[in-house]
């Protein structure tokens, strides 16, 4: 397992031009190279796509190997916890992008995990005049304002009774699951407006009907990130992993030792530890 990965390059294969010690992210997607998703810089969404650290060998190891293509070179020094964060900021790129964020847009984000609070980022650097989010625990809400929220809330109905639904531009959904966030979402948005869905949801979440087709809003999903821009998801991911680490280092809570991992696990699992991000550091 492990597919946020930041390291540092022990040793080079033939052909390679990366040198022995260079720090760098691994961008963990792995597609066919033949299919027309990938010659576009979709290998997100090629029907043989595999990921590092889910259908192969991952970060949680003292060693991994990975194609030269696939990573990305990091300011030697920039910090582990930052480092580790440019997979998720990558996604939270690609939901700014697609999402349309631009200049003095108002932008809600649904919950506040990782990549909620790490969309705070995306959408200011998107252009986002304002940024909303819906926080429900107090450790959250307080990381949510250090990274420059405008407005915290508890939940989305606390939002729209602020603000009412005609006042923001883009909602970027981050929560997924079993929730009823996509239905908030479509309740937050404005006439016209967008929602960037960034959550993976388990079960079939419910899209209510009338107001979304009322307001005629633009529904967007992105599966993790791509590279059909002109400067691809993860590579601006791990700029802005560089450009802001002193701001997003504290959402890395705790780490622990790689022998120490089913203890991560659990600490991660129980928000009673005002746990956000833990993080698993090789022995090496």
């Amino acid at each position: 397992p492990g597919h946020e990965v930041a390291g540092v390059i022990d040793a080079a294969g033939e052909g390679t031009s990366i040198a022995a010690g260079t720090h760098v992210a691994v961008e963990p997607i792995l597609g066919c190279g033949g299919c027309h998703h990938c010659h576009v810089g979709k290998a997100n969404v090629c029907p043989d796509v595999r990921l590092f650290g889910i259908a192969l060998p991952g970060g949680l190891a003292e060693y991994v190997t990975v194609p030269e293509s696939l990573v990305h070179n990091l300011p030697n020094d920039l910090g582990p916890a930052a480092a580790g964060l440019s997979e998720p900021l990558a996604v939270c790129v690609r939901g700014a992008r697609i999402g349309e964020v631009a200049l003095g847009d108002r932008v809600a984000v649904i919950g506040a995990g990782t990549i909620g609070l790490l969309s705070i980022i995306t959408a200011r650097e998107a252009g986002a005049s304002e940024v909303l989010i819906t926080a429900r625990h107090p450790h959250q809400q307080e990381l949510a304002k250090a990274l420059g929220a405008d407005r915290v809330y508890p939940s989305s109905k606390e939002l729209l009774a602020d603000v009412g639904d005609q006042h923001v531009d883009v909602v970027v959904e981050t929560v997924g699951g079993e929730t009823e966030t996509l239905a908030e979402s479509v309740h937050v948005a404005r006439t016209g407006g967008r929602i960037s869905l960034l959550g993976v949801f388990t079960g079939n979440p419910k899209l209510p009907g009338m107001p979304f087709f009322s307001k005629e809003l633009t529904l967007a999903a992105s599966n993790c990130y791509s590279r059909e821009a002109d400067q691809g998801d993860f590579a601006l991911g791990t700029q802005l992993a560089a450009k802001h680490a002193s701001l997003i280092e504290p959402l890395v809570t705790h780490t622990f030792a790689l022998d120490q991992i089913a203890d991560a696990f659990a600490l991660a699992d129980d928000k009673s530890n005002r746990s956000i991000k833990v993080h698993i550091r090789s022995s090496t």
